[in-house]
């Protein structure tokens, strides 16, 4: 199901007006969101249905732009069941309840008439309503501000490189790439001296590594003294552990101490061409971190480096 926010008709926000004799077209927000509190170290945006408030979990590791079946009946919505809808869960579990929508927004932000699948009651938990993932996301730059609790989704249409305007110093520019299934985008980072490929994941709570990949690289002994074991791991893995890793570097920008969880590759299963590694909010959250799809490329810099 391709979906498409529509951007024509609204307001926009330019940051840096393109001044007289420079062509080059300086970053224009469409819309900017609140961070909403949240529990389980979430991005929480607020979004609506006819005007009804909604919480959604912005989710660049999500796949298809969902809602919680509690929400659908909450509201009244006509729910539709098919056959077979070809969306199917982690674990297996197909999605056979959709949902036919022509007045969800985020802020002014209005979609068409689409067609969403429904998640299960209660897989989201209580205060979250839906998930917002590449399939709208991708539509814009995605800027990610932790430090002034936003989220701007921003025009592509803009010279490359030129999307700092939060801070003072040029922001790092890293590379991302689309993973072989289209929609996940991957960078590399450096964790202690070794490059690891990681998957950019703002869904994802816990930043995860493949526990086999950090035994190879790092020449560690499954009794090595270091590793500290977790008697319940994310997303009720097992045999997860943590490591006193030092530092990540996102090219010039440093995390110190970053907190990965360690997990066996059979429960990673990122398979053995994917990334080695999911970065999540234990570690995106100090960064300022724009994602530029058209550009693919990937800026950041300390989330406190503001003007």
């Amino acid at each position: 199901m391709k979906k498409t926010l529509l951007a024509a008709g609204f307001a926009v926000l330019a940051l840096a007006p393109a001044r007289a004799g420079d062509d080059c077209k300086h970053i224009i927000i469409v819309v900017s969101l609140d961070m909403l509190p949240a529990s389980g170290n979430r991005v929480v945006v607020p979004a609506a249905i006819g005007g009804k408030p909604l919480r959604m979990i912005v989710d660049t590791g999500g796949y298809i732009t969902a809602f919680s079946e509690d929400k659908a009946q909450e509201l009244g919505l006509p729910i539709d069941v098919v056959p077979e809808s070809g969306i199917v869960m982690f674990g297996g579990q197909p999605l056979r309840r959709t949902v036919t929508l022509s007045n969800f927004s985020l802020g002014h932000l209005k979609a068409p008439r689409l067609e969403y699948p429904l998640l299960p009651p209660g897989f989201l938990g209580p205060d979250i309503d839906g998930l917002l993932s590449p399939d709208f996301l991708a539509n814009f730059d995605l800027d990610f501000d932790f430090a002034g609790g936003k989220l701007n989704l921003v025009s592509k249409d803009h010279c490359d490189g030129k999307v700092g305007y939060w801070t003072n110093v040029p922001p790092i520019g890293i590379p991302i790439v689309r993973e072989l299934d289209g929609v996940h985008i991957s960078t590399h980072v450096t964790i202690d001296g070794r490059d690891v490929k990681a998957m950019i994941d703002t869904g994802a709570p816990h930043s995860l590594m493949s526990l086999d990949t950090a035994e190879d690289l790092f020449d560690l002994k499954d009794n090595d003294p270091r590793f500290v074991s977790l008697a319940n791991g994310p997303n009720r893995t097992s045999g997860a552990r943590k490591f006193p890793f030092q530092k990540m570097s996102f090219g010039g920008v440093d995390v110190n101490n970053p907190d990965i969880v360690l997990v066996p590759d059979s429960e990673m299963k990122m398979g053995p061409h994917g990334p080695k590694m999911i970065l999540g909010l234990s570690i995106l959250r100090q960064l300022h971190l724009y994602i530029a799809y058209r550009e693919k490329m990937l800026y950041v810099t300390p989330a406190s480096e503001h003007k």
